[in-house]
């Protein structure tokens, strides 16, 4: 008790905190912290000057002139950075550096200093072609995707570093006798590292992955837009046979292998693995809101693309895979994409409108019980709806005048974005409903589809919404 009362005093004593103070003009510690802080940051910092110079070139007239893409560092000249990482945090070691283990997180946020500047640099070295630059035809590599595709191979050559760091400091030269307190240095160290290694993952997303995710994601939505095209036409219809039963297997499936051998195979597993991953959630989305547009979808269409769901779930399983990650399909994005690609095949065989007794009233609820309905996007639901309505119930995109792969890329965006484009469409459909019950009350119209859709949507389409927010 005595050495407890004793200890307490200590540590409220006007000495301690004046030792212990961060203030600017304390007479303790601080300024010592403050000198090496400096110090550790400048030796780390020091070799940054190096790291992608502009390739610049002199002129006839002896001018400098920049000739194109910045250098790349080599492969020894970023292994240096994880030999002067290393070094540094060895003197929080007490038998290597002589310092203590409480100074790791110290070293380690001059670390993280050091990486947000080198991201600075390479992030400057980009080619800046964005999404537009990026590919070529068959989804082949331009120089600038090449050259950035580079630059991202460099940052995770400086992740793994930072990850294997403070392993191969406290813990490796000690092996097999590595005491608890090495261990709990190490895994000290990793934790303050770790805003460095979420820096170097956004600044690749944003800058390279996001880019060239939405440039693949163009291609493949030009092609998804030719099923507007009659695919899913009764096979009676002249010139649509068993072919256009297979729209993913002929013209989607060896897109998405092209893809994996000409761009996924060139980055690293986990770079790779979000290009996957990020192509799928769109795939998915882009594919169903497409599909839902199709009209009028009758037994065999209907059968035609839950054929065509079947082989694009069994084509992104494989593009995911051959992204090297363990990640499935049904785990991208918390599960919602694959949740809907499975929901969309229940929604093409509900047979809810089958019994005509029935009001609007009651099958809008009846619908809102299915179990379905809740892994469904509100405008996936809406849309569909359209395929059984009354040829006076004009689709939402001929409302809006607009061909239906324009109308799907406003519900989707190339990034795989969904939720902005809900509230829109519903208002597009409120749109398409009060003009069909003005064309309705004309005399003569004629009759056809079933005419309590425009009703079920009006009731549908807020409880939907609703759900959806919540």
């Amino acid at each position: 008790t005595a050495s407890s009362s004793l200890t307490s005093a200590i540590f409220q004593s006007s000495e301690w905190k004046t030792l212990t103070s961060n203030s600017e003009e304390a007479s303790g510690l601080y300024p010592l912290q403050r000198a090496f802080v400096e110090a550790c940051t400048e030796r780390l910092c020091k070799p940054l000057q190096y790291m992608f110079p502009e390739n610049i070139a002199l002129d006839d007239d002896g001018v400098p002139v920049n000739t194109g893409l910045s250098l790349l560092p080599s492969k020894y000249d970023v292994q240096r950075f994880d030999e002067n990482i290393r070094q540094e945090l060895s003197l929080a070691d007490p038998k290597e550096g002589g310092g203590e283990f409480t100074a790791v997180t110290m070293i380690a946020e001059c670390v993280v200093d050091m990486v947000s500047q080198f991201c600075d640099r390479a992030r400057n070295a980009l080619s800046g072609s964005g999404d537009d630059g990026y590919l070529k035809d068959e989804f082949t590599l331009t120089e600038s995707l090449q050259h950035d595709r580079k630059v991202a191979a460099i940052m995770y050559t400086l992740q793994t570093y930072l990850r294997s760091g403070p392993e191969k400091t406290f813990i490796a030269p000690y092996r097999p006798s590595a005491s608890p307190q090495h261990e709990e240095a190490a895994e000290m160290c990793l934790t303050a590292l770790q805003p460095a290694l979420d820096e170097i993952d956004d600044m690749v997303t944003e800058v390279i992955l996001d880019p060239l995710c939405r440039a693949v994601n163009r291609r493949l939505a030009d092609v998804m837009a030719t099923m507007h095209l009659g695919v899913y036409m009764d096979n009676s219809a002249e010139g649509f046979g068993e072919d256009h039963a297979a729209f993913v297997q002929n013209k989607m499936s060896p897109m998405y292998e092209t893809i994996a051998g000409n761009i996924l195979s060139k980055f690293p597993p986990p770079y790779a693995s979000i290009i996957a991953s990020k192509i799928s959630a769109f795939s998915i989305y882009a594919f169903v809101s497409n599909a839902a547009l199709v009209r009028p979808l009758g037994e065999s269409a209907r059968l035609h693309i839950t054929q065509d769901l079947a082989d694009l779930e069994l084509s992104l399983e494989q593009l995911v895979a051959k992204g090297g990650s363990s990640t499935h399909l049904s785990e991208i994005s918390n599960g919602k994409p694959y949740a809907e690609l499975r929901g969309v095949r229940q929604m093409l065989f509900w047979n809810g409108l089958d019994v005509k007794s029935k009001s609007s009233q009651e099958i809008a609820k009846a619908l809102l019980r299915e179990s379905w309905v809740r892994d469904l996007r509100p405008s996936t639901i809406i849309h569909y709806m359209f395929s059984v309505a009354p040829t006076l119930l004009s689709s939402p995109h001929h409302t809006k005048r607009v061909k239906a792969e324009e109308y799907a890329e406003k519900l989707v965006t190339l990034d795989g974005s969904v939720d902005h484009g809900e509230e829109d469409a519903w208002m597009v459909t409120m749109s398409c409903c009060d003009a069909y019950q003005q064309r309705a009350t004309s005399a003569g119209a004629a009759r056809d589809g079933d005419e309590r859709i425009a009703q079920i949507l009006l009731s549908l389409g807020p409880e939907l919404l609703r759900r959806r927010r919540h």
